[in-house]
C-alpha cells in the first residue's frame, strides 16, 4: 500500500462497509448460481414468460433486476424468494479473514461504521448477529424492497447511509469488493477502498478510480489504528 493510500484510510471519520465480501460470502451456504436458478423456476412456475438471457443468469441481484424489468407485478415474491435464500445462506458463512479486525478497528478509533449493502438487510442483521458483530455498526443499509433499481451503483443507499451517520462524503471511507461500490462512491464523492478478493480485481478497480487497493481487510485495520482516535 502506498503512503497516498495509508493517508486516505487515516483521515477517514466514518466507514461504509460492503457486506458479500469484505464482511463475508452471502451465498456461502446457499450458492449465488442455485439462487439464480431457484428465482427463475419460481417465475416460471407462476407463469412469467422469463426470455433465455435471465435464465442463464447466475448472479440472483441480476435476476432480481431482470424480473422486476419484464413482470414487475411479481417482484415482491421474487424479492422475498431471493431475500429468504440470503437469511438461510449466511448462517453457514464465516467472516472474512480481517473483517473482524477491521470493524474493531473501526470502534477503537472512534469511526463509526455502517454496512451498505445490495444485500438484504434482514440477511445482514442474521449474520451480524450470530457472529456477536451488530455492536459494532451504527446501522444496516440494505437492499430495498421497492425495486431493484435502488441497487448499488444508484446512490440511494449511500445517501440513506450518509444521512444516518450524519457524515459528509468527503470525510468517509466506502470499502467494497465490486465494481458497483467503486462506481458509486466515486459519484458520490466518497474516498473509496477496493477489497481485490479475486484474481484480476486489484486491476479493474484501479482503472475504476479506487483510491485504495487492498488483498487483506485486515491492512485496512491496521492503518484506522495507527492514525489514532478522532480529535
Amino acid at each position: 500500500m502506498t503512503p497516498e493510500e495509508e493517508n486516505v484510510i487515516r483521515r477517514c471519520r466514518a466507514v461504509l462497509l460492503d457486506f458479500d465480501g469484505p464482511v463475508c460470502d452471502a451465498f456461502a451456504g446457499y450458492p449465488a448460481p442455485r439462487v439464480a436458478r431457484d428465482m427463475v423456476s419460481r417465475a416460471v412456475d407462476a407463469g412469467v414468460s422469463v426470455p433465455l438471457e435471465i435464465k442463464e443468469e447466475t448472479d440472483p441481484m441480476e435476476v432480481l433486476r431482470g424480473l422486476f424489468k419484464i413482470a414487475s407485478e411479481w417482484h415482491s415474491e421474487a424479492e422475498r424468494v431471493l431475500r429468504e435464500a440470503e437469511t438461510v445462506s449466511v448462517t453457514e458463512a464465516s467472516p472474512t479473514s480481517g473483517a473482524i479486525e477491521f470493524m474493531e478497528a473501526c470502534r477503537e478509533t472512534g469511526r463509526p461504521l455502517a454496512v451498505v449493502s445490495n444485500n438484504s438487510p434482514e440477511a445482514v442483521n442474521a449474520f451480524l448477529g450470530k457472529h456477536g458483530l451488530a455492536s459494532l455498526t451504527l446501522g444496516v443499509f440494505g437492499r430495498s424492497r421497492l425495486s431493484p433499481e435502488l441497487m448499488k451503483p444508484h446512490p440511494h443507499l449511500l445517501e440513506a447511509a450518509l444521512e444516518g451517520l450524519s457524515a459528509a462524503p468527503g470525510d468517509c471511507l466506502m470499502v467494497g469488493d465490486s465494481a458497483t461500490d467503486i462506481e458509486v462512491a466515486k459519484v458520490m464523492g466518497v474516498p473509496v477502498a477496493g477489497y481485490a478478493n479475486k484474481a484480476g480485481k486489484a486491476e479493474r478497480f484501479r482503472a475504476l478510480g479506487s483510491d485504495v487497493v487492498t488483498e487483506d481487510m485486515a491492512e485496512l485495520a491496521t492503518q484506522l489504528r495507527a492514525a489514532g482516535p478522532l480529535t
